[in-house]
């Protein structure tokens, strides 16, 4: 609150851009700019705390990413964007397997876009430029929304993990400050034969990273936050990670003795969205309780995750 200058007309320029600014440009960030900012945060369904941190500007300039306005392909880092999102949503729809909707173009989204150029005789090199584009929007324009694949892969990857964590990679991270609960977390859930993995690291993007290096099915995070508890799971503009909010409800219900209460909200936070397996953030407020019941925590996640595996098997063996 206060700050002035050029990177604050920036701001409210793309705060305009988005539909969020009304008023004029004025280069300082008052409290009219904080209500736009936060207006957007929830939106992109992040921490709403009307500050323009680190990921509220890197969603802003993925916002103003227009579809049609650049090339899209496969480069490091990846390229990210509302236009890349776009695209994903309508290949999905398509029955192209594109993995998560969620604007980040990755192998499979590239894959997905030259297995779409080779069936429409367009050549194949996974580059969406104009005539990719309006193919794309030619075949879309009679289906409206129907980007269910995304949905359909996530759960398969699970199914073919079968019911149990016997021979399973799972993942468990904290940002600082949880070692001991990252720990428990682990011996439980190896307890019953899973392979897993824990990430310590202050940066989410960093541990997103490090488990899908990994190929982890499932992951768990923990975060102590000034805020009221929660468990948090991946919803994008056009993709609910549905076994992930199906984790966070059954945590939140076994917690609840414990903790009371503990609403689960689909957000699109760093380690939720670009993890490619379905995931969790854990959220408390008080780190003292937290510690004193780790051990009980650690069987909850270690009995959820397994409940996930065996009812998505279950569902699977049934429709067959």
């Amino acid at each position: 609150m206060g700050a002035a200058g050029p990177h604050v007309r920036d701001l409210q320029h793309r705060l305009n851009a988005t539909g969020h600014w009304h008023g004029p440009i004025t280069g300082t960030f008052d409290s009219v700019t904080a209500t736009a900012v936060k207006a957007f945060q929830v939106q992109r369904s992040i921490d709403i705390d009307g500050i323009c941190g680190p990921v509220t500007w890197s969603l802003l300039i993925e916002a103003g990413q227009r579809l049609g306005d650049r090339l899209l392909y496969l480069r490091t880092p990846h390229l990210r964007g509302d236009d890349a999102a776009e695209v994903q949503r309508m290949l999905s729809t398509l029955g192209f397997t594109v993995g998560r909707i969620d604007g980040i173009w990755g192998l499979l989204t590239s894959a997905a876009l030259a297995d779409f150029q080779l069936n429409m005789g367009l050549g194949g090199d996974g580059v969406c430029g104009g005539q990719t584009l309006q193919t794309l929007q030619r075949l879309v324009r009679p289906l409206g929304d129907a980007s269910v694949v995304a949905h359909i892969t996530e759960s398969q990857r699970l199914e073919s993990a079968g019911g149990l964590l016997a021979g399973r990679r799972i993942a468990v991270g904290e940002a600082g400050g949880l070692e001991p609960v990252t720990a428990s977390v682990r011996r439980e859930i190896g307890r019953n034969g899973a392979e897993v993995l824990t990430v310590h690291h202050p940066d989410w993007s960093a541990q997103a990273a490090q488990v899908n290096r990994f190929g982890a099915a499932v992951y768990i995070g923990f975060e102590v936050k000034p805020a009221s508890p929660s468990i948090s799971f991946f919803q994008g503009r056009h993709f609910v990670s549905r076994a992930g909010q199906k984790l966070a409800a059954d945590i939140a219900h076994r917690l609840e003795p414990m903790f009371g209460a503990i609403p689960t909200n689909g957000m699109g936070l760093p380690m939720l969205r670009e993890s490619s397996m379905p995931a969790v953030l854990c959220r408390f407020e008080r780190i003292d309780l937290l510690l004193e019941r780790n051990r009980e925590v650690a069987d909850v996640v270690a009995q959820s995750t397994r409940d996930l595996l065996s009812d998505l098997q279950v569902a699977s063996s049934l429709s067959e």
